[in-house]
């Protein structure tokens, strides 16, 4: 059977059947390569799950990025599921495997979860809409508004067991966007994106957002404006209740850096951070956030559970 054809009887039919180097039943396609496979290096015997029908019908796509010639097979699925009326999710295998093992196994290949488990365990809440690409409004440290391009997978819900997952594209990624899965903290399936997006935000953000300022983020990090002065935190720093930092790392293990930072170590405000200037990734997986060298802000976390990000090793959850 050619490939494309098993494509669409599986994606739109619920068929199996078998290609050259395809497999499909009514519960699974994947790419299959025989141990005589010399086509690309690290393919030869390998089965890699491309798509699974879940129990209440929906489709689980692997999102991860594959090795040629799994990619196009990878390519054709994601292009049949333009037209599928029903529900499916594009989501890494390999972050499903994060979630389900709490982070201990971040690589499908180490633990592939066995396929009637997953139809068991896993589940769409909120519908993807396809790979494509979106346009994202950011403001910057001025207020003034930029467009630019974020290719996505198509944001979507899932469920892994009892908890819930946002599974999108981070636009403060470098490039065209950074993809992650990051738990919410809710017992109730989200009703929508937006709301699954507004789990994220802690209260003194929203509230922000709500008076109408000028809210901006880097990765997990929120970033407030004040009406602070500079004279007044550093008051604060003379009397001991705060500390002034340069260069101070956010997190025990974080990896997002700000130039200027003061920090309350005791009093009402214990645990506040304020901070000017640059706020930069460690790593440069993020774009620079420059919030100025006048205004104070201050840095609040989101409020996600376990979140897990895919970079390197073939495992980038992005297309090309």
């Amino acid at each position: 059977m050619q490939h494309q054809q098993l494509i669409d009887n599986f994606v739109h039919h619920g068929d199996g059947g078998r290609g050259t180097y395809m497999r499909a039943d009514k519960d699974v396609l994947y790419s299959k390569f025989p141990t005589y496979y010399r086509g690309s290096y690290g393919l030869a015997g390998e089965t890699i799950p491309l798509a699974v029908r879940l129990r209440d019908g929906s489709l689980l796509v692997n999102g991860a990025r594959l090795q040629w010639p799994a990619s196009g097979h990878q390519r054709n699925v994601l292009a049949a599921l333009q037209n599928l009326s029903g529900a499916f999710g594009v989501v890494p295998f390999h972050s499903v495997v994060a979630a389900w093992t709490d982070g201990e196994v971040r690589d499908w290949n180490q633990k592939p979860i066995p396929i009637r488990h997953l139809q068991r365990e896993v589940g769409i809440v909120v519908p993807s809409e396809g790979e494509r690409w979106q346009e994202v409004t950011e403001k910057d440290k001025h207020g003034r508004i930029h467009t630019r391009q974020v290719h996505t997978l198509g944001d979507s819900v899932v469920r892994v067991h009892d908890r819930f997952y946002l599974s999108a594209v981070d636009p403060t990624g470098r490039g065209s966007g950074m993809y992650f899965l990051a738990e919410l903290h809710t017992d109730r399936a989200p009703a929508s994106l937006l709301d699954a997006f507004n789990a994220l935000k802690p209260k003194t953000v929203r509230e922000a957002e709500a008076r109408g300022a000028n809210v901006r983020r880097q990765g997990e990090w929120f970033a407030i404006p004040t009406k602070f002065l500079t004279s007044e935190l550093l008051r604060d720093v003379e009397r001991g209740v705060a500390v002034y930092r340069q260069r101070h790392v956010l997190g025990r293990d974080g990896h997002h850096e700000l130039e200027e930072a003061i920090l309350y170590r005791v009093g009402p405000r214990k645990g506040e951070v304020y901070a000017r200037g640059v706020l930069r990734h460690i790593q440069d997986e993020h774009r620079d956030l420059d919030l100025g060298t006048i205004r104070w802000h201050q840095v609040v976390r989101n409020i996600q559970g376990a979140s897990y990000t895919l970079s390197g090793g073939g495992a980038m959850a992005q297309f090309d």
